[in-house]
């Protein structure tokens, strides 16, 4: 059985989309993307605490922005270097003054579907430091080494997360709001962990499972684990968030359980031989982007 439209509504359909289409390119044509540009940039640099750069930007259809050659920097990291940046505004969500933001970062083209970043930010407003957002992403095959070359020399990363922000103390940083984060890492080797007296100490692991469940600005450890041929660990602990996210404070107590690997690194290191099954403890404290990692 088929619906019969009745002649007067065909023409008021058509006109209808005709209207809507014109809308659409016309907001598209006229839309203020140096404004989109300078502000995406601001929201980004005041956020992550970083400063964003970028060697050129293009206009993207109907409403986004393409960076390419992006550099993030802060004083005390090495800079991150990004092939391309997009970031594209959800049509429906402007016409109604919401933003839906569609943020796709790539570490380099060699791949399509490896060092990926994929994000969707949802807010009722323009402005990122007013009211709620609703962050949700996937990573795909990150390698490390790019963005954590100060503790990890080798690793790939992927992950999901989902976090609904529904305020932010501006005085203290602190968030109000829910969210999940899972990752695993593959082949992780994590370097520079200090043993006193000069001496550092580095471990393999072939697989690292993180997972956390955040309640406002606290975000408890729910699984973090890994084994490889130094060894296996186990992890417990919390995350305080902050803004930016790197002044976020860790308190984690990780169990080592060494592997024939680590009895080698020992030796070479001068420490003492550890029987069969001894277990160490590692304290990793302090801000995200100086975190402090001790035996």
């Amino acid at each position: 059985m088929t619906t019969a439209w009745p002649g007067a509504w065909k023409p008021i359909l058509m006109w209808t989309t005709v209207g809507l289409c014109a809308v659409a390119t016309g907001m598209a044509a006229t839309f203020p993307y140096d404004a989109l540009h300078a502000r995406a940039l601001s929201e980004l640099n005041r956020s992550t605490g970083l400063d964003v750069r970028a060697t050129n930007w293009t206009a993207a259809w109907p409403l986004g922005l393409t960076w390419r050659n992006v550099t993030l920097t802060k004083p005390d990291w090495a800079p991150i270097q990004l092939a391309h940046l997009d970031a594209k505004v959800g049509l429906l969500a402007a016409l109604t003054g919401g933003l839906r933001l569609d943020v796709e970062a790539r570490l380099d083209n060699a791949a399509l579907n490896t060092g990926l970043a994929k994000a969707a930010l949802t807010t009722p407003s323009w402005s990122l430091a007013e009211g709620s957002v609703s962050l949700k992403g996937q990573l795909q095959q990150i390698d490390l080494s790019k963005l954590l070359g100060r503790y990890v020399s080798h690793g790939v990363l992927s992950g999901d997360f989902s976090h609904q922000i529904d305020s932010v103390h501006t005085a203290t940083g602190s968030l109000k709001g829910t969210g999940t984060w899972k990752a695993d890492a593959t082949d992780l080797a994590i370097d520079h962990i200090p043993l006193g007296n000069g001496r550092t100490l580095s471990l393999a692991f072939t697989k690292v499972s993180a997972g956390v469940a955040c309640q406002d600005s606290i975000c408890n450890v729910t699984e973090l684990n890994g084994d490889g041929v130094d060894g296996s660990f186990t992890g417990q602990g919390t995350v305080t968030l902050q803004q930016p996210i790197q002044n976020s404070q860790l308190a984690l107590t990780v169990t080592v359980t060494p592997g024939t690997g680590f009895a080698s690194k020992a030796d070479a290191l001068g420490l003492p031989p550890l029987p069969a099954g001894t277990t160490l403890t590692v304290k990793i404290v302090g801000p995200l982007a100086q975190a402090r990692i001790a035996l």
